[in-house]
């Protein structure tokens, strides 16, 4: 296929997937479309390569795993952080995917600057391209009516053949509506699908699909069509310099720097063993519970080993070893000042989860406990840079990290993660923020049938849990009533059926969150 005809193709199928969007997205909730969308993508850029004879670089292909994961983590979970987070995920490998799979070079092998560099490219050629193959398509339309002047006057034919075919089609199906009910359901489904309801609706659609038709356009352009990138990659070595560094330090600066942060941490961390890790009978400072004791801090641990982390790979880049001795050095002070992050990142857990179990759990403390979990995992990737392990060993390390923590958090099912440990605590007699849980989304709706349960002797919580219960079995219905297969979601369908067979709830006419009384604290 010439690059012309290849243009006529990107544009025909750009406006196939803008219209197949405005049917799965166009008022709808978000769900079963997102990941059928994606799937349907990777499927048509994968076949216009093969029609296209562009090659396909087998080793990149792991991409798409992760990406169709979190793509299909939407339609699993309600949360609206944990899905805009699956989406986000979803659109960044699968611009790392656009960008390496017709590549010769392998994903894995390069450095954090390429893949950025990736990502913008595979961005802004997306908007852009769709121009080219525009011009690209009119110079193909002009070539072949120059080659068959009859085919100009084909063009117009089926241009009014289709303009008089529409209204007449209408007229039809108006009156064969009219004569039998079932083709007429058959049609109002059709109808309500399309959602074609006024004039400027149909207007929105058509800007609508239009919007995604053209990023389909540039998606199928770059990372099929494109030719100066590919011809470079062919160009590029299989290895490639150490780029030149604008400063350097020698082992002595660097000694000096790394020496004296590993005496301040060691000292932090003795103290950390002599209080922290002491237990309980330890923590006596300004008449401090343990609990309070923990509660400062934590957030500061965590920024002190996201800082150390840069410190190391800066003096990592900018330090010149001469010999096996300089290199032995720099590399035993760097293993030590990441062993008392470690241990600095273990009392930064362990202060998290005393403050989680004195004052409970939420989205920020879960989402920073997992966080640190994931940056000593980093904190390893770079120890094995640092010897050299694998070439660019970092780069895929943090790729893995940001896949990993993405993926830990699904796997909880963070809000009924939060809810759960936080109604483990009511049980144990500790405060519950009921305000809090009334915030969760359906993914927590086992846990609160718990809490509605667990509560009967706290008549605020109880029925606070009722309410929020309630609202949840009125809304999941009218999602059901309004919503079309492409809104199906795994939390929300589950949720639903759960509520619907309970017998207990509150009366229907409960669809309610009053003000004025006991209960508005409970329903901010």
């Amino acid at each position: 296929m010439d690059r012309k005809a290849f243009a006529v193709y990107t544009l025909l199928i750009g406006a196939g997937m803008g219209l197949l969007a405005n049917l799965m997205f166009y008022g709808k909730l978000i769900g079963l479309s997102f990941p059928l969308f994606i799937s349907i993508s990777v499927v048509v850029l994968l076949a216009s390569s093969r029609l296209t004879g562009q090659t396909i670089r087998a080793r990149n292909l792991w991409l798409l795993l992760p990406m169709l994961f979190f793509a299909g983590a939407v339609a699993v979970y309600a949360d609206e952080l944990i899905t805009a987070l699956n989406v986000a995920a979803t659109l960044c490998l699968g611009g790392l995917a656009l960008y390496y799979l017709p590549l010769k070079r392998a994903a894995d092998q390069e450095n954090l600057l390429n893949h950025g560099a990736g990502l913008v490219s595979a961005a802004t050629s997306s908007l852009f391209s769709p121009f080219g193959e525009i011009g690209d398509s009119l110079a193909w339309l002009r070539e072949r009516r120059s080659d068959n002047p009859g085919q100009r006057g084909s063009l117009l034919a089926v241009g009014r053949g289709m303009i008089i075919a529409t209204p007449v089609l209408l007229v039809f199906a108006a009156l064969l509506a009219s004569a039998d009910t079932v083709f007429a359901g058959y049609l109002d489904q059709v109808w309500n699908l399309l959602e074609l309801t006024t004039p400027r609706d149909v207007v929105a659609q058509a800007l609508f699909a239009g919007t995604f038709g053209w990023l389909a356009c540039g998606v199928l352009a770059f990372g099929v069509g494109r030719r100066g990138l590919l011809a470079d990659d062919e160009n590029t070595p299989a290895e490639t310099k150490r780029k030149a560094r604008p400063m350097t330090l020698g082992i002595i600066e660097a000694g000096i720097v790394l020496g004296s942060v590993d005496i301040l941490f060691a000292l932090f961390v003795i103290i950390q063993f002599a209080y922290f890790f002491g237990g309980q009978a330890n923590v006596n400072v300004n008449a401090l519970t343990y609990a309070e004791y923990a509660r400062r801090g934590f957030f500061e641990l965590v920024a002190v080993s996201v800082l150390v982390l840069g410190l190391l790979l800066w003096l990592d880049w900018v330090t010149v070893r001469h010999d096996i001795k300089q290199v032995s050095i720099f590399r035993a002070l760097a293993v030590v000042l990441v062993a008392l992050t470690g241990v600095m990142l273990v009392s930064a857990s362990q202060r998290m989860s005393l403050y989680e179990s004195a004052y409970g759990y939420t989205h920020l403390r879960v989402y920073t406990h997992v966080f640190m979990f994931w940056l000593g995992v980093l904190l390893a990737v770079f120890l094995l840079a640092l010897f050299r392990l694998r070439e660019q060993v970092f780069s895929l390390g943090v790729l893995l990290v940001v896949i990993g923590y993405l993926v830990t958090l699904n796997l909880m099912n963070v809000e009924a993660y939060i809810a759960d440990h936080n109604i483990d605590r009511f049980e144990a007699g500790e405060s519950l923020d009921a305000a809090y849980l009334y915030t969760f989304s359906s993914d927590a709706v086992l846990e609160m049938l718990r809490l509605y349960e667990i509560s009967r002797d706290d008549e605020l919580v109880h029925e606070a849990a009722g309410q929020w219960l309630v609202n949840q079995l009125k809304d999941l219905t009218a999602l059901r009533a309004n919503g079309t297969f492409f809104s199906a979601n795994l939390s929300r369908n589950y949720a639903r059926g759960l509520l619907a067979a309970q017998r207990n709830l509150p009366e229907a006419n409960a669809y309610y969150r009053p003000s004025g009384s006991s209960l508005e604290g409970y329903f901010r």
